[in-house]
C-alpha cells in the first residue's frame, strides 16, 4: 500500500511539471500575417480538440477599396474560444483566382454554404464561395473564388473579451 501511495504521488507531481514545462516551453504565439497575392500561403493557428466556424461576416469599405471577412472560430461545443484559433492553412491559387482556407480539426459550422454565398454577395473582390466539411479529416475548407486579382493578407486574432478570429483584408 505504501508503494501505491508514493507511485500516486510520483505520477502527480510528474504531470504537475510537464504542464509547467509544456507552458514554459510552447506558447502560442501569433504568426505573422503576409500579404499573398498571385500565389501563395500562410499558416496559422494552434492545436486543440477540435473547433467550429461560429460565424461569417463581411465588411468593405468602397471608397478605399479595403474588404475585410472575418471568421470567428468556437470551439468544439460551437461556444467561445478564449485563445488563438485552430489551426488554418490559406492560400492564393490561379486559374481560376481563388484563395482557399482549410481549418483542420474543424468538423461543424454554424454556417452553411448557402449563407456564406448570401453574406458575401456583392463582395469588391468575391465572385463566388465553396464550403465543404470533410468528416474523415475532420476539417472545413473555405474557397473564395476571386475578381479583380486582389491582395490577400490573413491573420489570426486571439480571443480575449470575444471569441477567437481569422480574419481575411482584400485590397487591390
Amino acid at each position: 500500500m505504501r508503494y501505491l501511495s508514493i507511485a500516486c504521488l510520483m505520477a502527480l507531481i510528474l504531470c504537475f511539471l510537464s504542464d509547467v514545462v509544456y507552458a514554459a516551453i510552447n506558447k502560442p504565439k501569433a504568426t505573422p500575417s503576409k500579404i499573398l497575392q498571385g500565389s501563395g500561403s500562410i499558416i496559422g493557428g494552434v492545436a486543440g480538440k477540435g473547433f467550429s466556424l461560429l460565424d461569417l461576416r463581411k465588411s468593405q469599405d468602397i471608397k478605399h477599396k479595403v474588404e475585410r471577412v472575418v471568421f470567428d472560430i468556437g470551439n468544439l461545443q460551437g461556444r467561445t474560444l478564449k485563445g488563438l484559433p485552430g489551426y488554418y492553412h490559406a492560400q492564393m491559387l490561379q486559374n481560376p483566382s481563388r484563395l482557399v482556407i482549410d481549418f483542420s480539426q474543424m468538423p461543424a459550422s454554424k454556417v452553411n454554404a448557402h449563407e456564406i454565398q448570401k453574406r458575401l454577395k456583392g463582395s469588391m473582390f468575391i465572385k463566388s464561395t465553396e464550403l465543404a466539411l470533410d468528416p474523415i479529416d475532420q476539417s472545413l475548407s473555405v474557397v473564395l473564388f476571386l475578381k479583380n486579382n486582389p491582395k490577400a493578407k490573413v491573420f489570426q486574432v486571439s480571443g480575449v473579451k470575444n471569441t477567437s478570429k481569422v480574419v481575411l483584408d482584400l485590397t487591390l
